[in-house]
């Protein structure tokens, strides 16, 4: 303990310089300058080592320390200041190739199937039994969701001080972290860390384009010709009608470049560029491709994460890809704020605390995301030739 308390002064001194730095003139005599004079933080470090003993009114000090110190650029007492805008937050559109879906609780659930029964009919001689045949179950899918949050508390001062608004927006910040959670949580399942999840995207599945093209005409050619592969149980073709194309930020041009051309040369039978068997062709793939821009594959992917592409079946297809869960009743994220614990002599309750002026607010969100049929995908890392 008497370790951590040395550490504490040692490392409050250097932070005590730090600020000493920022402040000019009448400052240096003012409320920032004392919170953060030597004697201060020694003082903080007696007070941590009483709350970390278990003295609750160290404890409720102790927090109101921390928050009140946690901005002294946005609360300082110079008078010429300006909030910088927030960068403009866009999630990937995900639900257009992952399908959505709800549970009642947390326990697992099975997502179970059937294979077989319809293969074509044998043949039937006069007065012969009709061969039997039965179906058989596929391995289930597991389901589950689970509970996310955080959570933060402001002090009464911060708030009052806060004269431009910068506190204001946190609540829905915390909003913005959930959506951002979820929208990871979908890119993880069909994106590892060399482009296209290795557990997905297996020759067992048939869902590797051939030579891993890059994205080009012939390129998204070659996809069409990997789903054309692709057959159920019974061995006949999977009946997929739209698409969409994932792609990273970096290949955007290309993908809207392609999607947009007027006409297109490909070969007369799609796949690899063939100079002796070229048409040109009605840009038929504008009406059955969608583009999404998944920013988050390069949060995941550290190699190839500019030039990987995938192809999904629409989501309207009988069996999705992927497929995100929510708990039922709590689909959106829940963001709550403390109830207070004081009221005003004479009425009225006030958000913060009776016992440290802090005004607390919390997220939660429950999901979870699994891979329901891989054969409803194709991709590619993008380093073969098309």
């Amino acid at each position: 303990m008497e370790d951590i308390i040395k550490t504490l002064v040692e490392e409050s001194t250097a932070a005590e310089n730090e600020v000493q730095s920022l402040l000019t003139g009448e400052a240096k005599e003012g409320f920032i300058q004392k919170r953060y004079n030597g004697d201060t933080m020694r003082r903080f470090a007696h007070m941590l080592g009483e709350a970390i003993n278990g003295s609750h009114k160290a404890e409720y000090q102790l927090r109101e320390a921390m928050v009140t110190a946690d901005f002294p650029y946005l609360m300082g007492d110079i008078l010429d200041r300006s909030l910088m805008a927030q960068w403009s937050t866009r999630l990937p559109e995900w639900g257009s190739f992952c399908k959505t879906g709800t549970l009642r609780d947390f326990r697992q659930a099975k997502a179970l199937g059937i294979e077989g029964m319809g293969a074509v009919l044998d043949g039937v001689m006069e007065r012969s039994e009709y061969p039997e045949r039965g179906p058989s179950e596929e391995t289930p899918k597991y389901r589950q969701v689970a509970k996310y949050g955080a959570r933060f508390g402001l002090s009464w001062e911060s708030i009052i001080n806060d004269d431009l608004d910068a506190l204001r927006d946190l609540p829905q910040k915390l909003v913005l972290a959930a959506r951002r959670s979820e929208a990871l949580a979908v890119t993880q399942l069909y994106v590892g860390t060399a482009g296209p999840h290795s557990s997905v995207y297996t020759s067992g599945n048939k869902n590797i384009i051939a030579s891993n093209p890059a994205l080009s005409v012939s390129g998204l050619a070659t996809g069409f010709l990997q789903f054309a592969g692709q057959v159920d149980a019974d061995g006949f073709p999977l009946v997929i009608d739209a698409y969409t194309l994932v792609i990273p930020r970096a290949l955007m041009v290309t993908a809207e470049n392609i999607l947009n051309a007027l006409q297109i040369n490909v070969a007369t039978g799609g796949g690899a560029y063939n100079a002796a068997d070229q048409i040109v062709a009605k840009n038929w793939m504008a009406g059955k491709v969608n583009v999404v821009v998944d920013d988050f594959i390069g949060l995941v992917a550290s190699t190839n994460a500019t030039t990987s592409w995938f192809m999904f079946a629409s989501t309207s297809a009988a069996r999705p890809a992927l497929q995100m869960d929510r708990l039922r009743g709590h689909e959106a994220p829940e963001l709550f704020i403390k109830a207070p614990n004081a009221s005003r002599v004479g009425g009225g309750l006030v958000p913060e605390s009776f016992e440290t002026d802090e005004i607390e607010h919390k997220i939660r969100h429950c999901f979870g995301g699994v891979v329901v049929d891989a054969r409803a995908t194709v991709g590619s890392n993008g380093t073969g030739s098309a």
